[in-house]
């Protein structure tokens, strides 16, 4: 049987290649796009979206490598 590349998804990771990319469309603020109305201390909304996504990205990441990410023998 042929080997697949290893970019492709397997069933046991799946879950991981759906969630980083909905986190790359998530990073796109489109519905949002043009505006810049000051929400907090001046800062326009999208300032404190992409902390808060940077912030959940950087967990999904961690509980990535933590739990999923191995060295393949």
């Amino acid at each position: 049987m042929k080997k697949l590349p290893f970019w492709l998804p397997k069933k046991d990771n799946i879950l991981w290649y759906l969630l980083f990319i909905t986190l790359f469309f998530l990073s796109i603020d489109f519905w949002n796009w043009g505006s810049s109305k000051p929400l907090f201390l001046g800062l326009p909304f999208w300032l404190f979206y992409l902390l808060f996504l940077t912030l959940f990205l950087s967990g999904v990441f961690y509980m990535f490598s933590k739990f999923f990410w191995r060295e393949d023998k």
